[in-house]
């Protein structure tokens, strides 16, 4: 009879092993699948180590789908076909000590005391598996699910650095596997433009690689730079080969890369010498690591051993603890992005990190400082995730004096003093100001756009020329233009006389479109081209909409309360009410002309509302809302039970099952011509 107190730990290391399970599913979606890891390998790994103890301890609560059995990801990346696994692609069973090394190693000399191992570097990249026949590659395709299906990458494999696409020997078959990696400054390169795109920042290169590799556009690999290196030969027909290291070294003869210095060890003492020199070197590498990998040399010895579920019995993976150091937070400063957000900045007295001097860290967001409890004066403990970006992941608290005063991020612009404002879905604040400097270029570009004013030759590129030229400090100075024709014509950055005469006449073009197009490019939080429509369908006049009410907003269909709120808002700002003065004395137009109630009613999907989703055969989805508008119809951008229609194309997805469960109808172009009457065609 079990007793009490052990039936009460049962039952808590019971329900501890489902909790695991399932947090542990949840991050290996988002790690595998998303790209986006939720947090460091470190405190993964720790989770994984625990669930496992805990599985061992309670081998009746055994469940195959438990994370601990399987190898993590799925192949399910849009637009990816899956490729059948003709190996299992395992992951290595990780461990933090050397003590743990050594009794991986007692175990295996117990059934061989001769063994030798190989020790080499971890690389921090994902696997991809690589096939060739008769000496030319033929396919590549990822780990997946490690066990049945991966991801056909080979398009893009082809653009890795360095690949053999022709092997020397002209074997009839080759199975290689290979980690593909992201070198540590075209990572750098790459956040910088995804900082300043204002796109949310990889968090590591592995992961920058993998969201990378399932890129549809093959160009991406050759742009990022990414690589390679060969690690294992899956299966081959032709060769044989004794040992590990013999076998990678005829794959470099083969023209692979193959991981650098490779130490093949006898006793304890080399295999510990050799993790402790990848550790010394791991700073100065170009690319990341984390960890070293212990592996048996002999093959045969190795196919002995097998696997089990998830892991090889021949291998393991010795991860090192990540480099940590405290230091003082002088500051918080708050940037300004191009689309206004607003990123709080430690200031840190100067520390010495990971072969770097590291003065400043990103804190992301408000909600990361208030998670931290930064304060005046804290000692913070800043680590580099990935090995490069720094970190805050800690205080000190037992070295804070006194009680000093919480950091409190200021709930306005740091560059034009408009107020910050959270936007919907997001923990970011944003500026909110309508004419903000540090905001220019962003809301330049996107005024000009084709979601906007569809001023043709106002692009980023001749953006940032006119501002070098210091003529562009506000959305309406575009219409100033014109008043610096021969300057222009002078300087040569926008173009000689044809392409600067070309844009001045865009510009003047643009002050007669519709107001649907002025009210989108205006930037308002959630106010695209489609809500514009509706609002300029509507009021027919800006100078109304300035003056709208909030009950009249919100009685306009596409209109809700956040929508509402972001009109008021904006048009109630001093900033605003400024600018739009200026579009006046500029001679825009204001008021769309009025369209006779009888004829739109005769258009043929007068009072329609209309859903786009999927690809249209022969016209873009863009085209055919343009052309469906001409016949009356509202498009909207969301099904809803108003919906009268949803015209679907292939791979149309969720928009799709909620109109079924709406019970809303789905129609095809074919459909369009019996409805419109014969006219969609015309």
């Amino acid at each position: 009879m079990t007793e009490p107190g052990k039936a009460e730990e049962k039952r808590a290391e019971a329900e501890q092993i489902q909790e695991l399970r399932s947090t542990l599913k949840d991050l290996n979606r988002a790690y595998y699948d998303e790209d986006n890891p939720l947090i460091s390998d470190r405190e993964y790994d720790l989770l994984l180590k625990r669930l496992r103890e805990l599985e061992e301890r309670h081998p009746e609560l055994d469940d195959p789908d438990s994370p601990s059995r399987q190898v993590g990801g799925h192949a399910s990346a849009a637009g990816l076909s899956r490729v059948p696994l003709l190996e299992a692609m395992l992951s290595l069973q990780d461990v933090f000590s050397l003590e743990e090394v050594f009794s991986f190693t007692a175990a295996l000399r117990a059934l061989d005391p001769s063994v030798t191992f190989t020790v080499e570097e971890k690389i921090d990249g994902l696997s991809l598996a690589l096939r060739y026949e008769s000496g030319r590659f033929v396919l590549a395709h990822t780990r997946g699910d490690g066990h049945h299906y991966g991801e056909n990458v080979s398009a893009n494999a082809q653009m890795l650095e360095g690949l053999p696409l022709n092997l020397k020997e002209e074997l009839s078959a080759l199975r290689v596997r290979a980690e593909v990696y992201m070198p540590k400054e075209a990572f750098l390169e790459v956040n910088r433009a995804q900082e300043r795109a204002e796109k949310p920042l990889f968090a590591n290169p592995r992961n920058c690689a993998a969201g990378t590799l399932r890129q549809l556009n093959p160009e991406v690999i050759k742009e990022r730079r990414l690589s390679y290196f060969a690690f294992d030969i899956l299966y081959i027909e032709g060769k044989r080969f004794e040992g590990d290291k013999e076998a990678l070294d005829w794959l470099q003869a083969q023209g692979f890369k193959i991981i650098p210095e490779i130490t093949v060890c006898r006793t304890d003492e080399e295999i510990a010498a050799a993790i402790e020199a990848i550790a010394q070197r791991r700073s100065q590498l170009p690319y990341g690591i984390d960890g070293a990998v212990i592996k048996v040399d002999n093959l045969s010895l190795r196919k002995h051993l097998g696997a089990s579920a998830k892991t090889p019995r021949w291998a393991i993976a010795y991860k090192y603890p990540p480099e940590e150091k405290e230091t003082l937070l002088l500051d918080i400063r708050v940037q300004v992005g191009r689309t206004g957000r607003l990123t709080p900045l430690a200031i840190l007295e100067p520390v010495q990190l990971s072969g770097t001097t590291v003065s400043r860290a990103s804190l992301h967001n408000p909600a990361m400082v208030a998670a931290l409890d930064l304060r005046e004066g804290d000692r913070v403990k800043v680590s580099k995730m990935g090995d490069i970006i720094p970190a805050i992941v800690g205080v000190n608290k037992e070295a804070r004096h006194g009680n000093p005063p919480a950091y409190r991020i200021a709930a306005v612009c740091p560059v034009c003093g408009a107020p910050a404002e959270h936007r919907e879905g997001s923990i970011d604040l944003y500026c909110s100001g309508a004419d903000c400097p540090a905001q220019l270029t962003a809301k330049l570009v996107y005024f000009a756009s084709k979601a906007a004013m569809d001023i043709s030759g106002l692009g980023e590129q001749s953006v940032e020329a006119l501002k070098e030229l210091n003529l562009l400090h506000s959305l309406a100075d575009i219409y100033k233009l014109k008043d610096h024709r021969e300057r222009l014509i002078m300087d040569g950055r926008i173009g000689r006389e044809k392409r600067v005469d070309n844009l001045l006449a865009a510009i003047e073009e643009s002050k007669n479109k519709e107001i649907w197009r002025l009210i989108s490019a205006l930037g308002i939080n959630l106010i695209g081209p489609q809500t514009a429509k509706s609002l300029a369908r509507h009021f027919g006049d800006i100078d109304k909409l300035i003056q709208a009410s909030r009950e009249e907003l919100l009685s306009i269909e596409d209109i809700g309360e956040a929508s509402a709120d972001n009109i008021l808002h904006y048009f109630a700002q001093d900033q605003s009410k400024e600018l739009m003065q200026h579009f006046r004395e500029a001679g825009l137009r204001f008021k769309d002309l009025t369209v006779d109630s009888g004829s739109a009613s005769e258009l043929p999907f007068s009072g329609k509302t209309i859903v786009l989703t999927g690809t249209l055969p022969g016209i873009s989805r863009e085209n055919a809302a343009t052309r469906l508008e001409a016949l009356g119809a509202r498009i909207s951008s969301s099904v809803s039970a108003k919906t009268s229609w949803l015209l679907a194309g292939e791979e149309a997805g969720s928009k799709l099952q909620k109109a079924e469960k709406l019970g809303v109808p789905i129609i095809s172009l074919e459909d369009l011509e019996k409805l419109s009457g014969g006219r969609w065609t015309e």
